[in-house]
């Protein structure tokens, strides 16, 4: 029987592992001392290094002499017993103190837990779309709910001018619209060009190409340029609202607010409401606008003036239309502001949760903004504008 102590290089008392017996297969450690952070680490590789050398079919680990072992301890009998395992070899302990024992058992649950395949549980048909309709009303309260809250606070703040932080409505119509100006307006002429060439072919069949001039100028003014302004207000506005509150909701400032007796609605959500009822007519006849540029150049390149040009569109479009395209422009602003703020109000814990409250604003706001749009126009029909 050889004794062989292994002790680490270190200044904290050590723990030695003392080869008691190491003859037919069979090799039995005992240590003694502290087995610890501190200690561990070169007991662990030269045991670890004599197991992948002497590769025995037996490892007995006696551990009554130990005075310590804290979670790094358990890591090395753990990676111990694990190397016998994974060799088919047997691993015994020997005289572990029943508090390190639990401790040991615990780890090894923990790990066996983690490892296990999780039993993946799919939810009956009639469970799902009883919980999706719940949801859905559920979240049709709460926008109904915070719309009667945004209104009441809007209509405050329209009474009473003074009460409303000027200085956060211009840095917003600042960011959210003068930064759009280019977009707006590029977008706004590509959709004159298109509507000029889609329309052109089907009219020269018919020999009337002159009346490209008005498809262009009645679809635009009318139905594309409020409709393309908002679902572009939608993707860069509204997902920016839901953003940026969502990050202040997660960072608990919205609760600060709360917690200091003011109210977030107010603070938060008034001025980018106000905001956005001022920047989308604007950018809804700077759209318009380009939209007319870019028909003309098309229709300029059919043979025809742009003197005609302006006569077809005097001819067709009246007062009446250009503001019914400028009076969508204020319900699809509502809505866009009014979901961005609510999906940031809404926002979750969690690294996604900007992300999800980001998406689910603009998802939402152009699904309003399309349902707004056909309300407005069954509207205009109905009363004949």
């Amino acid at each position: 029987m050889t004794h062989s102590p292994i002790t680490p290089k270190s200044n904290v008392p050590p723990v030695q592992c003392a080869v008691v017996e190491n003859q037919g297969g069979v090799l039995k450690l005992q240590m003694t001392g502290r087995l610890s952070a501190k200690t561990a680490g070169g007991v662990w590789q030269e045991s670890v290094t004599m197991l992948q050398t002497a590769k025995p079919r037996e490892l007995v680990l006696d551990l009554s002499r130990l005075d310590y072992c804290d979670m790094t301890g358990i890591g090395l009998i753990r990676e111990l017993k694990a190397f016998q395992e994974s060799a088919q070899a047997v691993f015994r302990m020997e005289g572990l103190r029943a508090d390190y024992q639990n401790l040991f058992d615990l780890v090894a649950r923990k790990q066996a837990a983690a490892a296990a395949p999780r039993k993946i549980i799919k939810e009956p048909f009639v469970d799902a779309f009883g919980r999706a309709v719940v949801n859905f009303f559920r979240d049709l309260y709460d926008q109904i709910s915070f719309v009667g809250e945004v209104l009441t606070h809007v209509g405050r703040a329209l009474l009473h001018p003074k009460s409303v932080r000027w200085k956060d409505v211009w840095v917003f119509v600042e960011k959210a619209g003068a930064d759009a100006i280019l977009l707006v307006s590029m977008t706004g002429f590509l959709i004159g060009v298109i509507m000029a060439f889609q329309s052109a072919l089907p009219l020269r069949s018919l020999g009337s190409d002159v009346l490209v001039a008005n498809v262009v100028a009645f679809a635009v003014l009318r139905e594309l340029g409020p409709l393309i302004t908002a679902i572009i207000l939608a993707g860069r506005t509204g997902s920016a609202i839901a953003a940026e509150i969502g990050t202040m909701k997660i960072n608990e400032e919205v609760n600060a607010l709360t917690t200091m007796g003011l109210e977030p609605v107010r603070f938060l959500v008034v001025s980018r409401i106000l905001g956005i009822l001022l920047l989308a007519p604007l950018l809804t006849i700077l759209c318009d606008f380009f939209g007319m540029v870019g028909g003309g150049i098309v229709f300029q390149s059919l043979g025809y003036s742009s003197a005609t040009y302006m006569n077809q569109i005097l001819a067709t479009v009246t007062l009446r239309d250009i503001l019914g395209g400028i009076v969508k422009a204020y319900p699809f602003g509502l809505a866009i502001a009014g979901i961005g703020c609510l999906r940031g109000m809404q926002t979750k814990t969690g690294a996604s949760a900007v992300g999800e409250a980001t998406t689910s604003a603009v998802v939402t706001s152009m699904v309003v903004i399309i349902i707004l749009d056909g309300i407005i126009s069954a509207i205009y029909y109905v009363l004949g504008i």
